[in-house]
């Protein structure tokens, strides 16, 4: 998984198993979630779903989410786990 800072927040990246999907999970400054679907082997237009507070974390795991908080609070722009 990447996570990287965005203007407006952070983004949680990662592959599908089968790498047919781009997983983009958004996490605004506000708080707000989303997941963004996005097709990688066929042309495929997904609309954006808006999540609910703490779907992130629960997606991602109490690890993950401790490392990102840890980082996010020295201010880097990229994480790698």
């Amino acid at each position: 998984m990447i996570i990287n800072k965005t203007d407006s927040g952070y983004e949680f990246l990662t592959y599908t198993n089968d790498g047919g999907f781009l997983l983009r999970l958004s996490l605004s400054d506000t708080g707000a979630e989303s997941l963004h679907t996005i097709s990688v082997r066929v042309p495929l237009s997904i609309k954006p779903v808006k999540l609910r507070r703490g779907t992130i974390k629960k997606a991602i795991g109490d690890q993950r989410w401790r490392d990102f908080i840890r980082v996010r609070k020295r201010t880097f722009t990229t994480m790698l786990t």
